[in-house]
């Protein structure tokens, strides 16, 4: 029987390149107070080739001024240093390697320029640099996630999401960067790691948030489900169909707990409602077929089973699965005859027999006859089962036909 839904796999990132540096490194209005600063503000001039910067004595004098008590404090100083290691954290030299945590430190300088800025001199400056911080971290999250470092990849998204709130112009959206992206990356990350309590807390505050992804709704669900709370995880998916309507993942999630839960009622209630959204998915009929075969309701199972043939002749499943219940009803009769035995019943009962024989070999013949794609090991054992059949009904050409086959591909 053909799942409805697979089970998914690792989450996949969900941008495959890494952002650049905005152009913010301009408009240094501000005097220095003190030769150190203005040193900084001079060798970060944006008009000079990055060949040409000294990040040497950059890191040097960044390290000065933040202990000297005259300018431990100062605006300018910290917005400097944030710039000086926001640079630092984009190369590949000795001094990169020397200050690993250089974007910790470009965004711990821009915040604190802020936080002292009083005037508001460089503020703006430093709000569009933490735009920058952001790409950096976000950079970061990206590569540890492709790695598989999960608690890195969490730290680095987490981080970066609070900065957000500076990119009041749209820059970072127009380049698919989002709060709700880093949230997503958060929970993807915490999922990939074992972490399912802090996943489910994200994806939550997402759907709080007003998130209509219906990626977040199922990743949520899937959660519930795998901790055992089926009620939720439906919830869950309900919530995500109001909100899209017509997504299909959402729908095969919900169909495919039904059909693993055999509430085969329930089910086909769903599965008519997908039938009458998407006519021609073949995957609906074959689902809602099984689901009347549970409720005994052989008449509407092949009537499910033939649209799919209808539309699709060469969905071989569906011939297969009809022989199957057509067997299925054999079995029944047999049970049904336990301590009978009334020759006029156990006659009227033997033709019975013989009519879903007959009705369940010719599924099988189809099957054995048409389908090229069949792998051989699963022919040899359709060709067992119809050899049974054949002797049953008395064709013995055809079952030393099956016999011989079976001989010469075991």
């Amino acid at each position: 029987m053909k799942r409805i839904i697979q089970t998914q796999e690792r989450m996949k990132i969900k941008f495959n390149y890494a952002l650049l540096l905005i152009a913010l490194f301009v408009g240094f209005g501000a005097n220095a107070q003190k030769f150190s600063v203005e040193s900084m503000k001079m060798e970060l001039d944006p008009t000079k080739p990055d060949g040409d910067r000294n990040y040497e004595d950059l890191v040097k004098w960044a390290e000065e001024t933040k202990e000297h008590p005259k300018t431990s404090n100062d605006f300018k100083m910290w917005y400097y240093r944030g710039l000086t290691f926001l640079k630092v954290s984009t190369l590949n030299t000795p001094v990169t390697e020397k200050y690993p945590n250089a974007l910790d430190l470009a965004l711990e300088g821009f915040q604190n320029s802020i936080k002292t800025d009083v005037k508001k001199k460089l503020t703006k400056l430093a709000e569009g640099n933490l735009l920058n911080v952001a790409i950096g971290y976000y950079n970061r999250g990206y590569t540890a996630y492709q790695a598989e470092e999960y608690t890195d990849s969490y730290k680095a998204f987490e981080t970066a999401l609070p900065l957000m709130e500076y990119d009041v112009d749209g820059v970072l959206k127009r380049n698919n960067l989002t709060a709700e992206v880093l949230q997503q990356m958060m929970a993807y990350s915490a999922m990939n790691n074992g972490e399912d309590a802090k996943a489910s807390t994200v994806l939550k505050e997402l759907i709080d948030n007003g998130s209509s992804d219906p990626a977040i709704f199922s990743s949520l669900a899937r959660l519930q489900l795998k901790g055992g709370d089926t009620t939720a995880a439906l919830q869950t998916i309900a919530d995500g169909k109001d909100l899209n309507e017509s997504d299909k993942s959402l729908m095969n999630m919900e169909l495919d707990i039904y059909l693993k839960q055999g509430k085969s009622a329930e089910l086909i209630e769903k599965l008519d409602a997908a039938i009458a959204a998407d006519p021609g998915s073949t995957i609906y009929y074959f689902a809602r077929a099984i689901s009347f075969e549970g409720l005994g309701e052989t008449d509407k199972a092949a009537a499910d089973y033939d649209k799919i043939i209808e539309i699709d002749p060469e969905y071989y499943d569906a011939y297969y699965n009809k022989g199957v219940m057509y067997l299925n009803k054999v079995s029944d009769i047999v049970a049904s005859l336990d301590g009978v035995y009334k020759p006029s019943i156990i006659q009227a009962k033997e033709q019975e027999i013989a009519g879903w024989y007959n009705k369940a070999i010719s599924e099988f013949e189809t099957v054995f006859d048409s389908n090229d794609d069949m792998p051989l090991a699963d022919k040899v054992e359709l060709a067992g089962t119809m050899k049974k059949i054949y002797a049953r009904l008395e064709k013995m050409d055809k079952y030393a036909e099956m016999k011989a086959f079976i001989v010469e591909n075991e």
